[in-house]
């Protein structure tokens, strides 16, 4: 009888904790269709945001999308952007790293000092542009 309310009491303290683990959130997926200019496109973004530090820790999949220069002439590459709301400017987070073979690009892990944002893939011909190119492959969209 004591082992059997014990394995109850032990099932009961496993699942308290799931619960309190779900509870807590974790990192949030969506998934996020390309525009006109990549129609076949489809985004995984993942974010884990830390509310405390208002903060979220990126991470961008990209696949079935065309390379950049079929996209907009003379693009050689994919740039991420952010902005907290609608009236800021974009902010660049990084370059997707792109493979052409396996139409693949894919932004590991990042962090963006916002927990909401909004999140735009461009096609640009430069790593470092000032700001996004009209080439829009993914976004606008919300993140956090």
């Amino acid at each position: 009888m004591g082992r059997r309310i014990g394995r109850q009491i032990g099932l009961m303290l496993g699942l308290l904790a799931s619960m309190a683990l779900a509870a807590c959130g974790g990192p949030s997926e969506q998934d996020v269709k390309g525009t006109q200019l990549a129609p076949g496109a489809d985004a995984h973004i993942t974010a884990d945001v830390d509310s405390d530090a208002s903060t979220t820790r990126l991470a961008v999949d990209v696949s079935h999308l065309s390379p950049p220069e079929r996209i907009e002439a003379g693009s050689k590459h994919f740039v991420v952007w952010q902005r907290p709301r609608a009236e800021s400017p974009w902010r660049r987070v990084g370059v997707l790293d792109y493979d052409a073979e396996t139409r693949r690009g894919m932004l590991v892990e990042m962090t963006v000092p916002h927990a909401n944002f909004e999140l735009l893939i461009t096609a640009e011909k430069q790593s470092i542009p000032r700001s996004p190119s009209s080439a829009a492959v993914v976004g606008p969209t919300s993140v956090g």
